[in-house]
């Protein structure tokens, strides 16, 4: 079954709502940061949510949009912002929230983002990266590279070479939204270029990557997701 790349009035329920409803807490985690264009909306759009009556998201809620949908969370908040499916350009799928904020995932590898803070440009890795394709967790590899291109002086901006190295870890019961699930937690721990930080996935036992927390960038931190609705083709 195909996941669609949705259109705004489609997913207008969604877009504003969280788990518990309130406030967008990407938007008040990193309000210093929201670019100074969308400061106003911003304003508005939290204004709006905060007077709205709390929607419990369930996965059945999920799917009965037929969108592709993650959600996204940043330092301390627990309810975070949908973002939903926008465009495909080959294995790289574009999510967007109402504010127009961006990730683009290959698998459930975040390679871009837009809106907050510096952009993360692109995020190049090894073709085998099993965040980015579909690898059973006895399969990871054990050692990644990863280039991250920020912005920076000169048009090829500025690149962030890193090694990671793989780490096993347990069995994990992870309960997202209305349902649990069985997964392991894996981590690879990244160094290079002054840098240093770790990325923490939780696996299924089919490779699909339910949560996981991934790096930005030395200005944007680590952004944590949940896969509500993977992006699928038609067989």
């Amino acid at each position: 079954m195909m996941r669609a790349i949705g259109i705004l009035s489609l997913a207008a329920l969604l877009a504003g709502c969280s788990s518990g409803g309130g406030s967008n807490p990407v938007l008040s985690a990193v309000w210093d940061k929201i670019k100074p264009g969308s400061r106003a909306a911003a304003e508005a759009l939290e204004a709006e949510q905060a007077a709205r009556t709390p929607i419990v998201l369930t996965f059945e809620k999920i799917q009965d949009t037929g969108l592709a949908i993650i959600r996204a969370r940043v330092g301390d908040d627990t309810k975070g912002v949908l973002l939903y499916a926008r465009s495909l350009n080959d294995d790289y799928v574009t999510y967007a929230s109402q504010l127009q904020q961006t990730l683009t995932l290959r698998g459930s590898l975040i390679t871009a983002s837009r809106g907050i803070d510096t952009d993360l440009l692109a995020l190049r890795s090894d073709m085998d990266d099993p965040v980015a394709v579909l690898t059973l967790p006895d399969d990871w590899p054990e050692n990644l590279t990863r280039d991250y291109h920020m912005p920076g002086d000169g048009p090829s901006g500025t690149v962030i070479s890193v090694n990671c190295q793989l780490t096993a870890g347990p069995d994990f019961e992870l309960a997202l939204l209305d349902k649990v699930f069985e997964t392991r937690v894996m981590q690879y721990a990244c160094h290079g270029d002054g840098v240093s930080f770790t990325n923490t996935h939780l696996v299924g036992e089919t490779g699909q990557i339910m949560q996981s927390t991934q790096w930005l960038g030395p200005r944007q931190g680590s952004i944590e997701i949940d896969v509500l609705e993977p992006f699928t083709l038609e067989e």
